[in-house]
């Protein structure tokens, strides 16, 4: 059962939200982070791939795009999205910070997946150490190169999947990407498709396994 965020639980996380509960406090934790121009209820495609006891939540980004739907930063306005980026990173962390609060959860696993945008958002997080996860699913998104030197929280597992034919998002800069995580130890699974801007079959099968992996 999918339920849609209340006024008053907007207010204490800071973003809608679309949420399914685990079977209990200490199910594992799923976050979907849409990318530009979606909304909380795009990532839910992938729900076939998580398991049916972990506790699952899609935030909505904050900014309406003009292309429809809702965005992390504005892609339209002029000179670097650096500091855009990293303020939209931090209002999502905060935000997961105070739905767990909110819910009352203790997961005993969080696993976040992120399309795109969501994607370079949550790398962005990531590196800069504002969230502390067991997984981070990248899916036809890329990394930012951080400005400072990276502090991972612990040692996440990663997923990076990628179409060989993506025209938002070349494939190079996934590799790119690829290889900066693995420097910095990272257990990284690199998984690429002949599709383009989106998860292919093999991408797809890829994350199911993986996530059963990662939340045991």
């Amino acid at each position: 059962m999918r339920l849609p965020s209340t006024p008053a639980a907007e207010e204490h996380v800071g973003l809608r939200f679309l949420s399914r509960p685990g079977a209990h406090a200490r199910a594992p934790l799923v976050v979907f982070v849409h990318g530009r121009a979606g909304n909380r209820e795009v990532m839910w495609s992938f729900e076939r791939a998580v398991p049916t006891a972990a506790a699952v939540v899609a935030f909505e980004a904050f900014l309406p795009d003009p292309l429809g739907g809702f965005s992390w930063w504005d892609f339209e306005a002029p000179g670097s999205k650096r500091e855009a980026i990293r303020s939209a990173s931090k209002r999502l962390s905060f935000a997961l910070e105070r739905f767990v609060d909110l819910e009352g959860l203790e997961p005993s696993h969080t696993v976040a997946l992120g399309f795109s945008q969501g994607a370079v958002l949550l790398s962005d997080a990531m590196l800069a150490g504002e969230v502390a996860l067991d997984g981070l699913g990248l899916l036809a998104g890329l990394v930012p190169t951080p400005e400072e030197k990276p502090h991972v929280i612990g040692h996440p597992r990663v997923l990076v999947a990628h179409g060989v034919s993506d025209e938002v998002i070349r494939v190079e800069r996934a590799r790119q990407g690829v290889e900066l995580l693995r420097s910095l130890g990272l257990d990284v699974t690199y998984v690429e498709d002949a599709v383009g801007h989106k998860v292919g079959i093999e991408g797809t099968r890829a994350l199911k396994a993986w996530l059963h992996e990662v939340l045991g």
